[in-house]
Parts: structure tokens; C-alpha cells; sequence
């Protein structure tokens, strides 16, 4: 089954599986000390490498790997890029279990050598409050610190999105837009930090690469934000980019027409944009429901209640995700339960 993701995690698969713009990215977090060792405009996405079946829907355009500067033979650091709306306090047990799945898989199709890859995670975040960052160690009960080190650590690179300001790096415009539409998300501020979005947007070429990142933008737009904030998010669009506004009818129409995937459509049925909204609830909680039940079999009544009580469409959204990715039912439930209690 593929999985349904999240408007989040469609854009960023959108933007991070482009080369270039995985390139800006680690060109722009990782210190000098490791992008000296690599050649990174010569990245490469492993969608069907190495990849075990049960995660090749989430993985598609999310690992990657860059090669070894100086070496004599193929070595090559893997980047595992994740994304992360909300703070999930197991999160490090869940990139340790992607970094172990990968490498398990690494060792059997490899015919020579006898060592596994580094693998570095790449954060990019944009919870509310910003992100909470935890690594392993302080998942574990330790009588003292010299039990330290008996449990395994690694750390990630991080770019949270509500403390960091793009304007301060060298990103290049999609991951700009990108990065300033999670920046200002939460804050009251959105509508204004939508100029500097399409500042970013309209300056991306050549033209067909313009269109398609601006489409991708709009329908985000379009599924995350309030029906009463659509006219002014075209009005900003339009005004920013009238030097290409022969594109906007265009768009505009296409987006009337059909819609994104939780039922945002324009003009006409605007007024029913809270109806289907709960509607789209609703059916979230049932698939979430069938999911688990089509994986463990049996879902006890107290998860289904806690299930029901959800009423943020992302997070049922996440928790579907999640869904495919536990090996047990009581790994789900700790995620159900922190989900629940933020």
C-alpha cells in the first residue's frame, strides 16, 4: 500500500528530491570540515538501490548519497533527509531504526568489503514552538552517567525552521521560499513573509521550472491555510508576480478545478470548506483505523477511542505515516499517546 503523506511532506519530497536543491541544502549546513571530503554536486538519490520494500514508498527521494573525495575505490556518505512538523520526542529511535534498515540491507548486496557506510541524518524542521532537540541517551532510564556509554548515540545535522532565518544562508530560491513559508507558518506574520516567498519564486528559472515549483507552492498554500486567507494569498501572488502574471489565471483555474487532497476547492464551494474539512477528518480516522487493523489484526477498543478523539487532520495524517513504519502494535500506541497528550 502507499502511503498518503502529509502536504508537509509532499512539498519537501518535491524540493529535496531536486539535485540542486539538495545540493544548496548541504552545501549550506554541513561545516567545512566534512564537505571537504565529499563531492556534493555529484549526489545521488538511491531510490531503488538498496532500499528495503516495506520503506521504498518513504524513502523514494529521501536518501541519498555523495562520494569520497581521494579514494580508490566507491565509498560514499549517505544523507537520510527528514522532515519533521511536530516534536516526536522518540524521533532518534526512529532515525537509529531507518539507519539500521539501511545499513542491514547495504551488507547484503554488497559483493566487496567488509565495512557499512556513514550515514548522517539531515534534519529540517518547523514545529510551533520550534524543535525540541533529544538525542537517544535521554530516551534511556540511566542510574548514572557512567551507563552512558552503553547506549548508542549518533547525531544528526539540523535546520529547525522556526529559529533559523534563511535570509542568513546561501540558499538557493526554491529552498528559500520553501524554509520561509515554515519560518513564519505559526506566526502572525504569514501573510507578510509571503512577499518575500514569491520575491524568491519569481526569480527561479527557466520558465517551466518557475511554473512547476509555483503550482507546487500554490496547492501548499491552498491545503494548509484558512478558506478566509485564500483571496489574499492570490492578491500577494499576483501583485509579487506580475512581471509572469499571464501564469496566474492559468493556476487559478487549475486549482479550481481540482483541488488538493483534503478537499480545499475554490470559488463556488468555499462555503462548504468547513464541512469537508470534517469530513476529511473523519475518513482519516477510518483509514488510520483500517491500517492497523489490515497490519496487526486487532485494535483494542481504548486505541480506537483515543483515535476518534483526534481532531487535527496532520496529525491523523502522521500517525497513518507512522502506521507503515511500527513493527508493533505498541510501538504505534507511544506514538498515539504523545500525539494525543501534546
Amino acid at each position: 500500500m502507499e502511503i498518503i503523506r502529509s502536504p508537509h511532506d509532499k512539498l519537501f519530497g518535491r524540493v529535496l528530491s531536486v539535485k540542486k536543491n539538495a545540493v544548496s541544502l548541504l552545501r549550506n549546513i554541513l561545516p567545512e570540515s566534512l564537505q571537504k571530503h565529499l563531492m556534493i554536486e555529484d549526489i545521488f538519490f538511491e531510490k531503488d538501490s538498496f532500499i528495503p520494500n516495506n520503506l521504498k514508498n518513504y524513502y523514494s527521494d529521501l536518501l541519498a548519497s555523495v562520494p569520497v573525495i581521494d579514494k580508490d575505490y566507491d565509498v560514499r556518505v549517505y544523507f537520510l533527509f527528514e522532515h519533521k512538523s511536530t516534536n516526536f520526542s522518540n524521533t532518534p529511535l526512529q532515525l537509529l531504526r531507518y539507519m539500521l534498515e539501511i545499513w542491514d540491507q547495504f551488507g547484503k548486496i554488497q559483493k566487496t568489503g567488509d565495512k557499512l557506510p556513514v550515514i548522517i541524518p539531515v534534519m529540517i524542521t518547523h514545529p510551533r514552538s520550534g524543535w525540541k532537540g533529544r538525542k537517544l541517551v535521554h530516551l534511556v532510564e540511566l542510574p548514572s552517567d557512567e551507563f552512558k556509554a552503553y547506549v548508542p548515540d549518533f547525531d544528526y545535522r539540523l535546520y529547525d525552521s522556526v529559529k533559523e532565518d534563511p535570509e542568513r544562508y546561501e540558499f538557493n530560491e526554491q529552498l528559500k521560499a520553501l524554509l520561509t513559508i515554515w519560518r513564519y507558518s505559526h506566526s502572525n506574520e504569514f501573510m507578510d513573509c509571503l512577499v518575500k516567498v514569491f520575491e524568491s519564486i519569481k526569480k527561479i528559472q527557466p520558465e517551466s521550472e518557475f511554473m512547476d515549483f509555483l503550482v507546487t507552492v500554490m496547492h501548499y498554500l491552498y491545503s494548509i491555510r484558512g478558506e478566509e486567507e485564500y483571496i489574499e494569498i492570490e492578491k500577494i501572488a499576483e501583485k509579487e508576480l506580475s512581471e509572469r502574471g499571464k501564469y496566474m489565471g492559468t493556476i487559478a483555474e487549475m486549482l479550481e478545478r481540482r483541488g488538493e487532497e483534503r478537499g480545499i476547492i475554490i470559488g463556488e464551494q468555499r462555503g462548504e470548506q468547513r464541512g469537508e474539512q470534517r469530513g476529511k477528518v473523519e475518513n482519516a480516522r477510518e483509514m488510520l483505523i483500517k491500517a492497523l487493523k489490515l497490519k496487526f489484526d486487532f485494535v483494542k477498543p481504548h486505541v480506537v477511542d483515543r483515535i476518534k478523539s483526534v481532531q487535527s487532520l496532520e496529525v491523523l495524517e502522521n500517525l497513518f505515516e507512522l502506521s507503515f513504519k511500527c513493527s508493533t502494535m505498541e510501538d504505534f500506541t507511544k506514538y498515539l499517546n504523545q500525539a494525543t497528550e501534546d
